[in-house]
């Protein structure tokens, strides 16, 4: 038994011309078909249905929906006009001007560089929404896009693996924080704050997996020993601390609040190696576009702020 599931899109559209054009050769001339394959189509389908379509007086006279007909007809232009979406929604996909990308962050690049990423990628492409996951580490970020859990991730440093493409978006320089009345404020020289003045001093920091790692390698190349007095993953609380006088802090760039009046931000002396902020996405064609206009909007917007 056949039923109206067997039914194709072209004779969905051959039943709309012909109701719309009143004629089968109306409707050949509107579809580009020939007035005998608009004839087939709709003959086919009303096969399918087992009833006439359409009552065909021959003649001059328009053809006329039959009741069968007069039901079917809204229904085949509802789903001419989905297809007709989804055809639309699959061109502006594949153009990069629509779609969904989730992207994979840290909390230092969230706080300025990624709101400038977002905000250049509504510029050229509004239709792209971004979905946003914050990671804990590099790593982890690593693991969800080869698992295809996300379309982009920012990470620190680079990485070298066939199935990922990275970019260098910049280098971010480690700062010292000090309060704004610090006694440590008397150690600076020519702008710069010596790290040897840093042995002994206990430190507002973060946890591991973190920046941090990286501040501690720095501290110790120089022979210091990392001492915390309270470590938090909240880059505001970090700054917080310091503000009050509780101690210290070396953070990345990107993390500080460089608006802050209470907040004395320094290089360090001698000058230590800055972090690299890449952004990265898998390799192959199978990248969703909008994922690369994700990157080239991050492109510029590091620009601004590395």
């Amino acid at each position: 038994m056949m039923s109206l599931q067997q039914a194709s899109f072209r004779q969905l559209a051959a039943l709309v011309a012909v109701a719309s054009e009143g004629s089968f050769g109306a409707a050949a001339d509107e579809l580009g078909y020939s007035q005998a394959s608009v004839s087939q189509q709709v003959a086919a389908l009303e096969r399918l249905l087992g009833t006439p379509l359409f009552d065909r007086p021959g003649g001059p006279k328009p053809v006329s929906l039959t009741p069968a007909g007069r039901v079917l007809l809204p229904q085949a232009e509802h789903i001419l006009k989905h297809i007709a979406s989804a055809q639309r929604y699959v061109d502006e996909t594949l153009a990069g001007a629509t779609g969904r990308v989730s992207v994979g962050t840290f909390q230092s690049v969230s706080v300025h560089l990624l709101p400038r990423a977002v905000r250049a990628l509504r510029e050229v492409s509004p239709g792209i929404t971004v979905a946003l996951y914050e990671g804990p580490s590099s790593e982890g970020l690593i693991d969800d896009l080869l698992d295809d859990e996300l379309d982009v991730i920012f990470i620190e440093g680079s990485y070298r693996d066939p199935r990922v493409q990275v970019t260098e978006l910049g280098r971010d320089p480690y700062l010292l924080l000090l309060a704004k009345e610090s006694p440590l404020l008397t150690h600076v020289k020519r702008g710069a704050f010596p790290l040897v003045e840093l042995d002994g001093v206990a430190l507002i920091g973060q946890p591991p997996l973190t920046y941090q790692d990286d501040v501690d390698v720095i501290l110790r190349s120089h022979g210091i020993t990392p001492r915390y007095l309270f470590r938090t993953v909240d880059n505001g609380a970090v700054q917080a601390m310091v503000r009050s006088g509780v101690a210290p802090a070396i953070m990345p760039r990107l993390a500080v609040d460089m608006h802050d009046a209470n907040i004395i931000a320094l290089p360090l002396s001698p000058q230590v190696e800055p972090r690299t902020v890449s952004i990265a996405i898998r390799s192959g064609d199978s990248v969703l576009p909008a994922a690369r206009a994700f990157v080239e909007a991050a492109v510029d917007a590091a620009r601004e702020v590395l």
